[in-house]
């Protein structure tokens, strides 16, 4: 009886696994090509978590400003190309981006909001799991940051009798510096990326999770 029992029990997780990699199949297959994505917004009000020091990487703006949380909008083209003979391969991730954060600097007593777009390039491995998962690792040797400075606009943050004017000003001080806190801050932002949950394709359309993000994209 034992020695059924056993059998029974190893034949199960036979069938189980090949379930698994025929659905895992199956994905891969359907993932492969160029896939555009809605906008969404990626975060808002929500600050870096520290790193092993304790210290945020939030970077700086004419030396003693910061960047508080803020908010990103983000547009998403994922590129899925498979290696043959596996359930995986290489991605490429292009986004266009706006960012808008709450800025302090020496030049206003009042904070500002400072809004500037961009776009980002990653490129790195894909592997399917279970059915309905991707596991992405990006190389971040490969994720290139780009910052339209002439892009940036500057608005207060608070309710305030300060001139309008006066905005043209301190965005002279700090557009040059904008890119030194952008970059490093959505570089971060790509390498936390490492799993797609919840994929599921219909047709053209793909509906998938990435981190609490649901995200709708359709096949080019």
């Amino acid at each position: 009886m034992k020695i059924k029992l056993a059998m029974a029990a190893a034949l199960a997780a036979v069938i189980g696994l090949t379930s698994c990699n025929g659905s895992d199949s199956r994905l891969a297959g359907k993932l492969v090509g160029t896939w555009k994505g809605n906008s969404v917004e990626m975060m808002k009000d929500k600050k870096d978590k520290p790193d092993k020091e304790g210290k945020y990487k939030d970077g700086t703006l004419d030396k003693t400003p910061r960047f508080d949380g803020g908010e990103m909008i983000c547009t998403p083209t994922l590129t899925f190309v498979r290696t043959e003979g596996t359930n995986g391969g290489t991605i490429n991730i292009v986004a266009d981006y706006t960012v808008s954060k709450g800025v302090e600097t020496l030049a206003a007593t009042t904070p500002v909001k400072a809004t500037v777009n961009g776009n980002v390039n990653a490129a790195g491995t894909w592997t399917v799991e279970d059915g309905d998962e991707i596991i992405v690792n990006l190389d971040p040797t490969k994720t290139v940051v780009n910052v339209d400075t002439t892009s940036t606009a500057l608005s207060y943050a608070a309710l305030t009798d300060a001139s309008p004017d006066s905005l043209d000003s301190i965005k002279a001080r700090v557009a040059a510096n904008i890119p030194d806190v952008i970059k490093p801050m959505i570089a971060g932002k790509m390498q936390k990326m490492r799993k797609f949950d919840d994929v599921k394709i219909k047709g053209n359309t793909m509906t998938l999770e990435a981190g609490h993000n649901k995200m709708t994209f359709t096949k080019q």
